[in-house]
């Protein structure tokens, strides 16, 4: 059972590898299209079954580690350029087939029921990235206010640009965490691509009222491992 795995991370890691470095030396459709088979490759295996129970039983094995934690790198990094490419298709009026925003639609209306988010309420988005699908979803469902957090620069200027392209000019944008007075925020978002999620908590858990909600998403055995860059507490 292993030695399969092992093996089809070796072949998910290679593509993803090699998928990126054609985009990086050539910025072109076709090969942003490599990119998003080398992702949607990935997701489907992630979904089988038969994969997470193969994991579950061999997760402590070493080689797996490094390529679960390669393949989990990449992966962040590809998603980050698919996102930001998606984001300046909006704003050039080109078509836009971002499937992995209608996903988070519903994961997003289920998260406002279920921790109770209502107009009156202020939320903060960190990791928000090149396209805020979360902040979108959270105004046009309840029209809550919410400021959007993201360490990349570029990602945020796109996300800015693309609120106002398509009408939300009530979101707020900001590039340091730090620089934010927590405690004026019923809820607290962190997105699942955001690195060092437990670092981060560490250093905003004491400023927080005991009212705030913190919803931190991640993702369960394979896909934690493969997708979401999840620093486990020590």
């Amino acid at each position: 059972m292993s030695k399969s795995l092992l093996f089809d991370l070796k072949v998910l890691e290679f593509k993803l590898k090699e998928s990126l470095e054609q985009y990086e030396k050539e910025r072109i459709e076709e090969n942003l299209e490599l990119l998003k088979s080398s992702i949607n490759e990935l997701c489907s295996f992630i979904v089988k079954k038969e994969n997470h129970l193969a994991f579950f039983q061999t997760q402590e094995n070493e080689n797996i580690r490094i390529y679960v934690t390669s393949i989990r790198d990449l992966s962040t990094k590809i998603l980050g350029i698919i996102e930001k490419e998606e984001a300046r298709k909006i704003l050039k009026d080109t078509n836009s087939c971002f499937q992995y925003g209608e996903e988070l639609e519903l994961t997003v209306k289920r998260e406002i029921h279920d921790y109770e988010m209502t107009s009156s309420d202020h939320i903060l988005f960190v990791g928000s990235g090149s396209m805020p699908i979360t902040a979108f979803t959270i105004v046009k469902e309840i029209g809550a206010k919410i400021t959007c957090v993201d360490i990349d620069k570029e990602a945020l200027g796109l996300s800015k640009e693309v609120a106002k392209k398509l009408g939300f000019h009530d979101i707020s944008f900001e590039n340091d965490l730090s620089n934010l007075t927590l405690e004026k925020y019923s809820h607290i978002i962190i997105a699942s691509l955001v690195p060092l999620k437990c670092e981060i908590l560490e250093k905003i858990r004491k400023k927080l009222p005991i009212r705030t909600k913190l919803i931190l998403r991640y993702g369960n055995e394979l896909k934690e491992y493969l997708i979401i860059q999840f620093v486990k507490e020590k």
